[in-house]
């Protein structure tokens, strides 16, 4: 894993399922790069959910210096909650994959609630079918149809704190109902403990080059 992309459907995603391994391989001395495929406005009047653009792009500025990731902004972005799979923005993502000469990819898990998480799966596994490494992650909470299970696991307990600080960059209804980051954390410490270290953050692979 030399050339690493994370791509999110919104921008905190990424820092939601990767953010200590981002900043770990950045660590490393990886190449990680962070892209965002819609511009997160979010206006959900029945649960009183409001996210704008401009705030979103600083936010997510801020944390990808905490995390030594490089954020590809020159992207068109969709608009939030129309997220469809195109043969247009498929290879726009293919583009990005051989320009950074991409070997490790993460995405969303294929199975969601999510509109936009779901498009930017699709997306995604067909543009990365080049890439060594695949692996899905997630970054909401919802009740799947197909759970998510994570086999593959990396060891984030020196990047912990990293994880956290670039979570709470992001201000507002960013962080669902005062409990999403909290939750993200959380899972951390619960697949930190099963694999005997202190925090650990999980994923469900594709496919892995050894």
């Amino acid at each position: 894993m030399n050339n690493i992309l994370v791509v999110g459907a919104h921008f905190d995603d990424a820092e939601l399922g990767c953010g200590g391994t981002m900043a770990k391989l950045a660590a490393e001395g990886k190449k990680v790069y962070k892209l965002t495929l819609t511009d997160n406005v979010t206006n959900f009047e029945q649960m009183n959910i409001h996210v704008g653009v401009e705030s979103s792009r600083i936010d997510s500025a801020n944390a990808c210096k905490i995390l030594n990731a490089e954020e590809i902004v020159d992207f068109e972005m969709a608009e939030c909650n129309k997220l469809l799979y195109s043969k247009d923005i498929m290879q726009k993502v293919e583009s990005i994959i051989f320009d950074k000469k991409i070997d490790t990819i993460f995405i969303h898990y294929d199975s969601d609630m999510n509109q936009d998480h779901i498009e930017a799966s699709k997306i995604c596994l067909t543009a990365a079918r080049h890439c060594e490494n695949i692996l899905y992650y997630q970054s909401n909470g919802y009740i799947l149809n197909k759970p998510f299970y994570p086999t593959v696991f990396f060891d984030i307990s020196d990047y912990y704190d990293a994880k956290k600080e670039a979570l709470y960059q992001y201000q507002g209804d960013h962080n669902r109902f005062d409990r999403l980051f909290d939750i993200s954390l959380k899972k951390t410490e619960i697949w930190g403990y099963a694999n005997k270290v202190k925090y650990a953050e999980g994923f469900v692979p594709v496919k892995i080059k050894i």
